[in-house]
């Protein structure tokens, strides 16, 4: 029985990652989801939502956001820089969240839990990020990977899931700081995850 699930288990993740690498060189997964066999290709990320069972949260737990690299680069941020960033995506979505809905520690009816890992981070280069034109090329521009997924906080049951990496806007000045690109990701995240609630709310 163990061997049977075993080889259903092997099946489905080659699945998954041969749907990863079809959807974009740059997705990786690290086991850090509960479930990946929802995902389906978008934009260049992979993602679920179950926008039905989304509107019926209005209280969250933010759990703190966890830092799993799955590659050291030669720029990655030491320990210290990995916690502020971490901080800095965790209060980015109480920021844009709490305003309307509400922030709790204790699981509940009504109650979702949102997880997320950061699982690559890409420093801006900004002394080139100077000149319009290597901002426009993407070359220096920073970024971040990440796995994110909503949960209900009693059953445990996977509401939504984003696997996606992303770099910073050539058309702003994130760039011209060392994490700018990274946290200027961050915050988008952060909005669309209240779009999509607001949307799954039918506000």
């Amino acid at each position: 029985m163990k061997f049977a699930s075993r080889i259903i288990f092997i099946t489905i993740m080659s699945f998954i990652m041969t749907t990863v690498i079809g959807c974009s060189k740059k997705l990786v997964i690290t086991g850090f989801l509960t479930d990946y066999s929802r995902l389906e290709p978008e934009d260049g990320s992979l993602r679920y939502i179950d926008m039905q069972r989304l509107g019926s949260y209005s209280k969250f737990i933010i759990e703190p956001v966890r830092v799993l690299l799955y590659k050291e680069r030669q720029d990655s941020p030491d320990r210290a820089t990995q916690t502020a960033l971490a901080n800095y995506m965790h209060n980015a979505i109480v920021r844009v969240i709490g305003d309307s809905y509400m922030i709790v520690s204790q699981p509940g009816p009504g109650v979702a839990r949102v997880s997320i890992a950061i699982t690559d981070i890409e420093m801006s280069t900004p002394v080139f990020n100077v000149l319009p034109q290597t901002r426009l090329s993407g070359e220096a521009l920073g970024g971040v990977s990440m796995e994110a997924e909503v949960l209900d906080s009693q059953t445990f049951e996977q509401i939504g899931a984003l696997v996606e990496s992303k770099k910073g806007s050539p058309v702003s000045l994130s760039g011209l700081k060392t994490w700018g690109d990274a946290k200027s990701v961050m915050d988008d995240w952060a909005r669309r995850f209240r779009k999509r609630l607001d949307e799954a709310h039918g506000y």
